[in-house]
């Protein structure tokens, strides 16, 4: 994977011309610490159409501890659903 936004100072806050222009293949859409929902999902598949939206577990990408035990399993899943979606 490659972020698209890497030279984006952390948490960066981005227009939709940014993302237009930035053409990302993959959008993942977290459920934290903003729940996107499925309106979000058809507004950046209208905004990039090429591009793969996916919404995914944000406690899977952001929390570490005991999410830990779940989270290889759950991208090993992620990545498969990339790969069927190619």
């Amino acid at each position: 994977f490659k972020n698209v936004f890497e030279n984006f100072n952390r948490y960066p806050e981005v227009t939709a011309e940014q993302i237009k222009a930035a053409q990302p293949q993959l959008i993942l859409l977290s459920s934290e610490p903003y729940p996107f929902r499925e309106k979000h999902v058809h507004y950046f598949q209208t905004l990039v159409p090429a591009a793969l939206v996916l919404q995914v577990d944000g406690e899977m990408f952001s929390w570490y501890g005991s999410r830990l035990l779940k989270s290889a399993p759950y991208f090993q899943a992620l990545i498969q659903q990339l790969q069927k979606n190619r």
